[in-house]
């Protein structure tokens, strides 16, 4: 289990004339679905895949009906949802309503374990392992990848 990371040359939007750097960035490898992740619960379960996918679905909703009625809801150690709005300003206070809400966000904040569990990560640099070197991505500079000039972003396109 381990964390990819591509090296990827980007500018300081705050300071667009310094030199552009190089940054790690994770690379994510798969999109992992409801369906898989209810094969995994239920092979580390004695939940069978359908009764597994059949949970999953119905904390999607029950967390869903809580944030539509306006609930932060709070899964122990794994963290807790809650709602944010992007809203539009005006004038008087008698001039809102409801359609200065613009967006209605889903805002999940980890929990102490969940973070602690994150800072465990191992990190392997993708291109190490195509070119069959060294895949751990130690501090030391022996891990670090030789990428191309041409493999540049900007912070709008990551």
């Amino acid at each position: 289990m381990s964390i990819f990371l591509k090296a990827v040359q980007r500018i300081n939007p705050s300071e667009p004339d310094e030199p552009k750097k190089w940054y790690p960035v994770q690379y994510t490898t798969k999109m992992v679905d409801e369906n898989e992740v209810a094969m995994l619960i239920a092979d580390e379960t004695t939940l069978n895949p359908m009764e597994a996918a059949m949970a999953i679905r119905q904390l999607r909703k029950v967390v869903q009906r809580l944030l539509l009625d306006g609930k932060s809801v709070k899964l122990g150690d794994w963290g807790t949802f809650n709602i944010t709005l992007n809203t539009e300003g005006a004038e008087r206070k008698e001039d809102l309503t409801a359609r200065n809400v613009k967006r209605v966000n889903i805002n999940f904040q980890p929990a102490d374990e969940m973070k602690a569990a994150m800072q465990k990560a191992d990190f392997v640099w993708l291109d190490k392992i195509v070119e069959g070197g060294t895949a751990s991505g130690g501090d030391d500079e022996e891990g670090l990848p030789s990428v191309q000039d041409d493999e540049t972003e900007t912070p709008s396109e990551v």
